[in-house]
């Protein structure tokens, strides 16, 4: 991407960049509709499982035909980024899952909305990258919209069911991931890392749910068609979201990118309120801008108020 690109934020975008913004602001915003759909009959680590190795064997298979794998990757590459598959898409996506048996999906892509803060705090913890005061604003500020949400008007305790919990520590192990793999020494090709972590987390939730039961005798007879469809819709259109987030960050300021934080929460909001008519909680609307209003002064306050972000470590 030409350098003045990324300082220019009027130019016409061409449709390609059009389609891939609205690619992954709905697929990825309706991601938490479709999960609940899925796990009101299939059990939730089914989902998981045969959603990424679908995924895992698609991206593989197109790195494979457009010669991605030629060149040579390390075992030890191969392996971290298994491991962090398993922190992303099981931990983390896995225990989102499971969570939305109980939970409604709003409310967990709102929860979800603060991963960028948990990244922030994981980075300070693990990488020792020293956060400004603005951005340390922005999560103070998000961290406590998320308590306003899960406040029901007399404590915030009793709104901690095991199901919000889950949604917690599924965002706990993305975060702590997404950090990690700054500096983990995963395979770097974008494409063929993703294949690898999808496919690492689908095998490993097969394995175990296989072990561990029900055994597919029992279950498949009871999942209704519109699961098998919501299975279709994630890892299909899923993976197509990613490739379009891949064409993104090659051709967009990042900056720009990132507002897909602040669309998909909407987008779920759309799909759990009116769609399904979920419950909104009693302080949805000042949670949900608090949540967003962090965000927003963590990426962009620094640009706001004047102020130069950080350089890239090593610069």
């Amino acid at each position: 991407m030409p350098s003045d690109l990324r300082h220019d934020y009027h130019y016409t975008m061409r449709p390609s960049i059009l389609l891939s913004y609205a690619t992954l602001y709905i697929v990825w915003g309706s991601t938490y509709w479709f999960i609940k759909v899925a796990v009101a009959s299939m059990p939730p680590f089914w989902l998981v499982a045969l959603r990424f190795v679908i995924g895992g064997i698609g991206f593989l298979g197109v790195a494979w035909l457009t010669g991605r794998i030629k060149g040579r990757i390390t075992r030890r590459q191969i392996l971290v980024s298994g491991g962090l598959g398993i922190f992303l898409l099981v931990g983390g996506n896995g225990l989102v899952t499971l969570a939305e048996t109980t939970v409604d999906s709003y409310l967990a892509a709102l929860v979800i909305a603060s991963t960028p803060l948990a990244v922030a705090l994981f980075d300070r913890l693990l990488l020792k990258i020293r956060i400004r005061p603005l951005c340390l604003g922005g999560i103070i500020i998000g961290l406590a919209g998320v308590g306003l949400l899960l406040y029901n008007g007399s404590s915030i305790f009793e709104s901690l069911t095991p199901g919000v919990l889950l949604v917690i520590a599924g965002l706990a192990s993305w975060a702590f991931a997404t950090s990690l793999g700054h500096r983990a020494g995963a395979v770097p090709d974008l494409v063929v890392n993703s294949g690898v972590q999808m496919l690492t987390a689908g095998v490993v939730t097969g394995i175990a749910t296989l072990m561990m039961g029900p055994s597919p005798a029992s279950v498949i007879p009871l999942i209704e068609p519109e699961a098998w469809l919501s299975l279709a819709y994630l890892a299909v259109c899923g993976s197509l979201a990613f490739a379009a987030y891949t064409h993104l960050i090659h051709n967009e300021p990042a900056i720009r990118v990132v507002s897909y934080a602040f669309v998909n929460p909407l987008i779920a909001m759309v799909f759990g309120l009116v769609i399904s008519n979920e419950t909104a909680t009693p302080f949805l609307v000042p949670g949900a801008l608090m949540i967003l209003g962090g965000l927003a002064l963590m990426l962009w306050g620094e640009r706001l108020f004047g102020r130069k972000p950080d350089p890239p470590a090593g610069e």
